[in-house]
C-alpha cells in the first residue's frame, strides 16, 4: 500500500484548522456575567421606597411633620380631598423623601436635568429635592390648594437668592421612570428663618399645589463656551443596562445624567451641546451585574468635542459607592 506523508511544515496548520473546526462544531462562546437591565431599575426604585417616611395629620386641623433631614410640611386645616371632590377628615397618611446630596440623587436616578423654555436640558444646583403624597385607607388624595415646604438651607450650603420652584415631570416605561424639572413661574421661593430642633434656622420656603416631587433649584451658570461630550462605556454596556452621570466639580448637589444614546457611535452624550469647556467633572457609571452594584468613576476636564472612554468596572457596595460620590469634589 502507498503511504502518503504530509509535509512537517504543514502539520502545525492542520492541528490548528482541526482543532477549530472542534471548537465551532456544537460549541458556543460562553460569555461572563452580563449588566441586568431589570436588576438597575428595580435598584433605583428601591433606593426611592427606602428614603420614604411616613408620618400621620388631622386632616380637619392640619399640623406639620419634619422629616429626618429636617424639611417642614406645613398643612392648613380641611386642606385635603378625594380624587372625586369629597372633603376628608380624620387621620391621612403623608409620605416623604427629601434628597439633599449627590448620592441620593444618583441612587435614585434623580439628577439635576431641568428643561429650559427652549426645550433644551440644562444642569439645576439643588437645594433640595422632594417627594410628598397623601392617602387615606391607602386611598390617593387631592389638594383643595396647597401645602408649603420649609427646606433648611444648611443641608446644601449658603444661602442662595436665585433658588426657585420647579416641578418634576415624570415619564415611566415599565417601571423604569425618570423625572425632568421643569419651572413653575407661578411659585416662588421665599428665604426665612424656622425654629428647628436645634433653634432657629434659615430655610427656602415655597408653596406646591399638588402632590409628587418638587425641586428647589437655580440653573447652573457657566460663561465659558459650551460643547458637546460622549461617554465610551465597556463592552456589554448600553443604555438598557447602565446609567452614566456627570458630577460638576464644586457643585456638590448638581449631577447631570446622560440621557442620550448615540446608536453609530456606541457611547452616551447628551442633546444640546451644553457643557463649559474647561469644566472640572467627574463621570459615573452604575450597573447591576449579579446582584451586585458595579461602577466607574473618572475625573475628567472637558475639553471641545469631549470623548471619555469607560474601560471597566468593580464591584462596590452601596454604602462604599455613596461614600465615593458625596466625597467628590
Amino acid at each position: 500500500m502507498k503511504k502518503h506523508r504530509i509535509p512537517k511544515g504543514i502539520l502545525p496548520i492542520v492541528f490548528i484548522c482541526i482543532a477549530m473546526i472542534g471548537c465551532d462544531e456544537g460549541n458556543e462562546i460562553v460569555k461572563g456575567p452580563q449588566p441586568d437591565k431589570n436588576a438597575l431599575i428595580e435598584f433605583f426604585n428601591s433606593s426611592a421606597d427606602a428614603r420614604k417616611q411616613a408620618f400621620t395629620v388631622d386632616a380637619s386641623t392640619g399640623g406639620s411633620i419634619v422629616g429626618s433631614q429636617g424639611t417642614v410640611l406645613q398643612f392648613s386645616a380641611n386642606q385635603f380631598l378625594t380624587e372625586s371632590g369629597d372633603g376628608v377628615s380624620g387621620e391621612v397618611d403623608i409620605e416623604l423623601i427629601e434628597i439633599y446630596n449627590r448620592s441620593s440623587m444618583l441612587l435614585t436616578k434623580k439628577p439635576t436635568n431641568g428643561k429650559m423654555e427652549n426645550g433644551a436640558i440644562g444642569t439645576l444646583v439643588s437645594g433640595g429635592e422632594f417627594y410628598v403624597n397623601a392617602f387615606q385607607d391607602g386611598v390617593q388624595l387631592k389638594l383643595v390648594s396647597g401645602f408649603t415646604i420649609v427646606a433648611p438651607t444648611k443641608n446644601t450650603g449658603d444661602v442662595d437668592q436665585d433658588m426657585r420652584q420647579f416641578g418634576g415631570t415624570v415619564a415611566c416605561e415599565g417601571d423604569d421612570c425618570d423625572v425632568t424639572w421643569e419651572e413653575k413661574k407661578d411659585r416662588g421661593i421665599e428665604i426665612g428663618e424656622f425654629q428647628g430642633p436645634g433653634g432657629v434656622q434659615s430655610a427656602y420656603f415655597t408653596f406646591q399645589s399638588q402632590f409628587g416631587w418638587t425641586n428647589i433649584d437655580r440653573w447652573f451658570s457657566d460663561p465659558r463656551p459650551k460643547t458637546t461630550i460622549f461617554i465610551g462605556v465597556p463592552e456589554g454596556f448600553d443604555s438598557t443596562n447602565c446609567t452614566v452621570f456627570i458630577a460638576y466639580d464644586g457643585e456638590p448637589t448638581a449631577l447631570g445624567r446622560f440621557d442620550r444614546y448615540d446608536d453609530q457611535k456606541g457611547m452616551f452624550t447628551e442633546h444640546y451641546g451644553l457643557i463649559p469647556i474647561g469644566l472640572k467633572a467627574h463621570i459615573i457609571l452604575i450597573s447591576i451585574i449579579e446582584d451586585e452594584i458595579h461602577y466607574a468613576i473618572q475625573g475628567a476636564t472637558i475639553s471641545e468635542n469631549h470623548e471619555e472612554v469607560i474601560k471597566g468596572v468593580q464591584s462596590i457596595t452601596e454604602e462604599e459607592l455613596t461614600n465615593l460620590i458625596d466625597g467628590l469634589p
